[in-house]
């Protein structure tokens, strides 16, 4: 899976990467473990100095054969918003591949439908 993380108006320092790897990735590489999925992170911050809540996680999944999924959750926190999109992200790719795995197995026999790979 290739990864692709920026900040903008802020910078990713190496801690930050590791947070976002180890919550958000490795959830999303369950279902997209494929060299040709893509997952793009921006963490935002909205206004800048001034504080409030505007730190802003974007992601966006792209997976062969799937639609894009995007997400952007805001939050006091980059590390609120980081976990609050990764729960919305997951759901969604789960989903979307359930769906995917429903439509293949539609109609054969339960033995033959258990061994349908899931991609």
């Amino acid at each position: 899976m290739k990864v692709l993380m920026r900040g903008v108006h802020l910078s990713l320092t190496d801690s930050l990467r590791d947070y976002l790897q180890e919550h958000l990735v490795s959830h999303i590489e369950r279902y997209a473990d494929d060299e040709a999925a893509e997952i793009d992170i921006s963490l935002v911050d909205i206004n800048g100095p001034k504080g409030g809540v505007d730190k802003e996680c974007r992601v966006t999944v792209r997976m062969p054969n799937f639609a894009a999924i995007h997400v952007t959750e805001t939050a006091e926190t980059l590390f609120q918003a980081i976990d609050a999109a990764r729960d919305r992200l997951e759901r969604s790719v789960r989903k979307a591949v359930e769906r995917r795995r429903e439509v293949r197995t539609d109609g054969l026999p339960d033995d033959v439908a258990a061994n349908v790979p899931t991609y």
